[in-house]
């Protein structure tokens, strides 16, 4: 754990959210945000949800897939300073554990895709084998990353009062 030092840091102490953990939540989270993009986009002639799903079983399917990486989304918006030290205990504990629903998701997420290009007859779908490979290297991600293990293991310190700061001590 301490070959990552004070350069992985952000300005309260914690480690850096890496890029890759961004994307990996993009990729576990897309079929909400192409629901969202459906639901707000103002042309009506433009079904943009059939282009991604076949049919609206599918996208339910998509939608309970990626429902299992929510709480940990949640909880990496809620990774920042609190004033409450009780409450940062116990949003730490369940954090270092966010690791395995990510993985569950990209799993289920790998095995779904799957079983679509079963149903396909094997017939080659450009599509499918993107989402496919993405969602391979989602789950290898997840599994492998050496900086993830850190960072779920860490949580910013509570804040203190304007007289009671502490020093910074990650090692």
């Amino acid at each position: 754990m301490s070959r990552y030092g004070p350069e992985y840091w952000d300005k309260y102490g914690s480690y850096r959210t890496p890029i890759a953990f961004h994307l990996s939540i993009l990729v576990l989270l897309r079929s909400y945000f192409i629901w969202v993009i459906a639901a707000l986009s103002r042309r009506p002639e433009l079904d943009l949800m059939s282009l991604f799903f076949k049919s609206k079983n599918d996208f339910f399917v998509a939608i309970t897939i990626g429902a299992i990486a929510i709480v940990p989304t949640f909880l990496f918006c809620l990774r920042r300073p609190r004033d409450s030290h009780k409450q940062s205990e116990r949003l730490a504990k369940l954090w270092r554990y966010m690791r395995w629903p990510l993985i569950l998701c990209a799993l289920i997420d790998l095995s779904w895709l799957t079983i679509q290009a079963a149903h396909s007859h094997y017939r080659f779908s450009l599509f499918l084998a993107v989402q496919m490979v993405i969602v391979l290297w989602v789950l290898w991600y997840l599994a492998k990353s050496r900086y993830l293990t850190v960072f779920f293991n860490d949580w910013p310190e509570p804040t203190e009062k304007a007289g009671d700061k502490k020093p910074l001590n990650k090692g």
